[in-house]
């Protein structure tokens, strides 16, 4: 079956949990269908991994084209405008496309994604995000699906709820009811909607009761992250994601203002690492006046930093979907505390493959029993691992996804 693929971010590398789900699921359904991509350029995530705009170009390019039939990149002529993400803000609220359906839009990738209409006959159109559903209509006769890596409306909502801003609360609850309405308005012009876990799929029904939701979990490459023979720091934590994105920054200034002084008195000598791209100036600040605190930024390979923790920590409070770090850390057999939103979506037993914190003080007390008992860590890192070997792995989900796909395209 012939596929057209649209991204709202260049899928490469895997370095981020967007850009390896993506990644992961576009190469297993073009293992086995033709893929043509049209990929939106993000253009600080090409700076997050790239040294320049052509050098990202050309390597993700010829990296994706191993297995796809063809790849387009497309700019994003909007948010490249002076002002342009405010701008394209503001017009959200004037205008009947709210910021979420307007920021990709403009009239270049209009005829982008109308040639590939009149020149391919597709078997099967996929969106990957919502903000690519208006690009839906230059496919009329063709079947399509919708991609949610987070339901975008609860996203919205739910972050206004942790904004102390009047201002900004006002703003994500407005632009939330925005996207919820257009959510139930298009539901029905999509065979599938893909989302990440059982708690996705009932949001999204919550909103649109007809729509065919479909559970496609997050997953793991169980190969790459595996556990290693070398022993850990018995005195060390770790947290990993990427730092442009604010519900880990949120969880990092938690980690850092709320756990780390309090945990550092209780163990002396304590190291924190924290890896991720882009870290912001207010991590960096408050990093550096506390002692045995680093700062990685981005790291090539994040696995000698997970394999040398103790204990794993993602005190994530804020997102939807489901988090991809937790699940790599599983897969490298770590013992995990976590806020229980940080584990949304996957199917762990507290106490057996994760250890719940939702308070500073939770926190604390948890990371501080697991440092002093190996063998809970070494039992709760076993059953982690296990569980994504027989749950999680990227092989076993990318083939459910071309099943569906099939399924809706009429086999």
């Amino acid at each position: 079956m012939r596929i057209l693929w649209a991204s709202h971010l260049v899928p490469y590398p895997p370095k981020s949990g967007v850009h390896i789900r993506s990644y992961n699921l576009l190469r297993g359904v073009a293992a086995k269908h033709d893929v043509d991509l049209l990929a939106f350029v993000q253009e600080p995530w090409l700076k997050a991994f790239y040294g320049s705009r052509e050098e990202a170009l050309e390597e993700c390019e010829r990296e994706l084209l191993r297995f796809c039939r063809s790849v387009r990149f497309l700019p994003i002529d909007r948010l490249a405008r002076p002002g342009g993400k405010w701008r394209t803000a503001v017009e959200g609220l004037i205008y009947p496309q709210s910021y979420t359906t307007r920021w990709l839009s403009s009239r270049d990738a209009g005829e982008a994604f109308a040639q590939a209409a009149r020149t391919e006959s597709y078997g099967l159109a996929h969106f990957d995000t919502i903000s690519l559903a208006p690009f839906r209509a230059f496919f009329p006769g063709t079947v399509a699906t919708l991609g949610h890596h987070n339901i975008e409306s609860h996203l919205l909502q739910r972050r206004a709820l942790s904004e102390r801003s009047l201002l900004k609360r006002w703003y994500f609850l407005e632009e939330g009811r925005r996207v919820a309405r257009y959510e139930k308005k298009i539901a029905g012009s999509f065979a599938a909607h893909i989302a990440c876990s059982t708690l996705d799929c009932e949001r999204l029904r919550a909103i649109a009761p007809h729509a065919n939701a479909v559970t496609i979990p997050n997953g793991v490459d169980v190969d790459y992250f595996r556990p290693a023979s070398g022993a850990n720091r018995a005195a060390s934590v770790i947290f990993v994601g990427s730092l442009n994105w604010y519900p880990n920054v949120d969880a990092v200034l938690f980690l850092l203002d709320k756990v780390w002084p309090v945990l550092k008195a209780r163990v002396p000598d304590l190291r924190l690492d924290v890896v991720g791209t882009a870290p912001p100036q207010a991590i960096l600040e408050r990093a550096a006046s506390l002692p045995d605190v680093t700062i990685h930024g981005f790291v090539s390979d994040v696995r000698p930093f997970m394999e040398s923790a103790a204990v794993y920590v993602c005190p994530i409070r804020d997102g939807g979907g489901t988090k991809l770090k937790i699940l790599d850390a599983f897969s490298m057999r770590k013992c995990v505390v976590a806020h229980p939103i940080a584990c949304e979506g996957i199917d762990v037993e507290p106490g057996r493959h994760v250890q719940f914190a939702d308070s500073p003080q939770a926190f604390v007390r948890e990371i501080e029993r697991l440092l002093q008992d190996p063998d809970s860590r070494e039992r709760m890192g076993t059953a982690a691992r296990q569980l994504v070997l027989e749950r999680y792995t990227f092989s076993q989900i990318a083939g459910r996804l071309c099943e569906v796909f099939e399924e809706v395209a009429g086999g």
